[in-house]
């Protein structure tokens, strides 16, 4: 329904336009009325109508002046001249104003309404127009958006010369013809094992960090006008960035997407707890070395992989002798011997020692799955053969390798090595000697929790003191004892706190620091969790 103000200073005027005209059969409602120009003006600002009925001699500001001023605002703005003179000169007038409309005083009711439909006629054709082309407008820029994808997707995977780009394409995509490319690579960092609920999961993340990758983006390169980013999400786990610049680049554009590809990073960390590498590509001119940098990207994520993860590592040139880049091919043959012939020690220290190897370690990553492959099958079979029988809830080979094959970097693939690694020499080593792991918790147990309850100390120190992998241990302590370590290890202390608590001789704050808790206030939130009351009470 279109909106419209009735400005007049004759009352009787207004109050025959409220009551005879037909307002509601034409589908126009009344916004207010007012008395001259100036207070016409303000209800004008406030309640923005589609149309204005005026007098023209009013008090304060006439009916020209009030067109003028509303003009200003809104150069097409319908006015509706109401005069009470036939006069030729105000009417001429009001055609040099922009008005269209001019009524003589007392119009008829049809007059009215024919001028008032005339009017809402046009708007609503104007709207029409407006729509149609704000819909093109959106159409084309859908188009445009899903033609650059496509056009930057082909060029991360085909190399074209010059003369071979689709020149009238980029002409319609509105990109520029001359640029400066520049290629950042995030690889998502993701956990192994995930469901198919999870899958629902990731894939949620990952629309998520798609946004914030966007939004950060917009926020950092508003102030460069000639600074452009394309956002493509490359496979499940990668995003690449395409930064289009000028016909160059210099230190302060370069500094300036460092910046926002770090703070891609934080973000996504921050708002999506999930870890990610980073490659930054050097920039090339021209859309045809697109691959180049985004190839460099690449370079530097494998870099990365063996590097602290959440940071942007840019390419360089790395130019290594051809030997220490090559497998240490006689560590590994000496490990897979030690595990078939079940030296358990010596099959121990040579991984420490292949897992630092700078060779092995800075190796491709499809390199590195295939000898892991090896490794488990070969610790697999080893612990198949032992007269002991494997316990039901071991995980098979074929689950193992899928789990192998899920790691997306070197890094994780040598930890997740590590801790299989660990599980294995503890399974040869059950299988062989026909001991139970209960041995191991009850090391646990009598060493460090009985003795050491009093100290500060955590699972992650304990495993590194018997020299075993932190979150076998860990594993291992929940099954053997049905509880994680931390929920054993505090109910422990509270019972040793119950005990002191029983003689009455301490403060409660002084049994907290006696039974290794250094806040009171924890240590009671602690005990009121595990026995039902506080400390003082139970002391009571």
């Amino acid at each position: 329904m279109n909106t419209i103000l009735l400005v007049d200073d004759d009352q009787y005027v207004i109050d025959g336009l409220l009551k005879h005209v037909p307002w509601e059969d034409m589908g126009i409602r009344i916004v207010g009325t007012a008395g001259d120009g100036e207070q016409a003006l303000e209800q004008f600002r406030e309640s923005k109508p589609d149309i204005v009925i005026t007098d023209i001699y009013m008090p304060k500001m006439d009916g020209f002046q009030l067109t003028e001023a509303i003009h200003e605002i809104d150069p097409e703005f319908p006015v509706i001249i109401l005069s009470g003179f036939d006069d030729y000169a105000n009417a001429r007038k009001a055609v040099t104003k922009g008005i269209q409309h001019f009524l003589l005083k007392p119009p008829s009711i049809s007059e009215i309404e024919f001028v008032v439909r005339e009017v809402v006629q046009q708007l609503n054709e104007s709207k029409e127009r407006d729509e149609l082309l704000s819909s093109y407008v959106r159409q084309q820029d859908i188009v445009q958006r899903s033609m650059r994808e496509l056009f930057f997707r082909d060029l991360l995977s085909t190399r074209y010369r010059r003369e071979e780009l689709p020149w009238q394409r980029i002409e319609f995509m509105e990109l520029p013809q001359e640029t400066t490319v520049q290629a950042l690579t995030l690889s998502l960092i993701r956990t192994e094992g995930r469901t198919r609920t999870e899958e629902r999961d990731w894939q949620l993340l990952r629309f998520g960090t798609g946004n914030i990758i966007r939004e950060v983006l917009d926020k950092r390169l508003e102030a460069y006008s000639d600074l452009a980013a394309e956002v493509i999400a490359y496979s499940d786990k990668d995003f690449v960035i395409l930064f289009l610049g000028g016909a160059s680049m210099d230190e302060t554009v370069g500094a300036t997407i460092m910046e926002a590809s770090t703070a891609i990073v934080d973000n996504v960390l921050q708002y999506m707890k999930i870890s990610m590498l980073g490659g930054l590509g050097t920039p090339w001119n021209g859309y045809e070395h697109i691959l180049d940098s985004f190839l460099e990207s690449q370079s530097a994520i494998e870099t990365a992989e063996m590097n602290d993860w959440n940071r942007i590592y840019p390419f360089t040139e790395k130019a290594e002798p051809e030997e220490e880049r090559l497998m240490p091919l006689d560590l590994i043959r000496k490990l897979n011997d030690a595990i078939f012939q079940k030296q358990l020690q010596e099959a121990a220290d040579l991984w420490q020692e292949l897992k630092s190897n700078r060779a092995f370690v800075s190796s491709s990553l499809p390199g590195l799955k295939g000898v892991c492959a090896g490794l488990i099958s070969a610790w697999r079979t080893s612990a198949w053969s032992s007269a002991a029988q494997a316990s039901d809830d071991e995980t098979g080979l074929e689950e193992l390798l899928v789990s192998l094959n899920r790691n997306a970097t070197a890094k994780g693939l040598i930890d997740w090595m590590d801790e299989q690694m660990s599980r294995a020499i503890a399974q040869i080593k059950e299988n062989l000697q026909g001991k139970k792991s209960h041995a191991l918790i009850d090391r646990v147990i009598g060493d460090f929790i009985e003795k050491c309850y009093h100290q500060n100390i955590t699972l992650e120190e304990i495993a590194a003191k018997i020299h075993v992998n932190r979150n076998y241990l860990s594993q291992l302590f929940k099954k053997i004892t049905g509880e994680p370590f931390v929920t054993y290890f505090n109910k422990y202390r509270i019972e040793k706190a119950k005990e002191l608590l029983s003689t009455g001789q301490y403060m409660v704050y002084e049994i907290s620091e006696m039974v290794g808790f250094q806040n009171s206030t924890y240590f009671s939130q602690v005990f009121k969790s595990i026995t039902g009351i506080s400390p003082s009470e139970y002391k009571r």
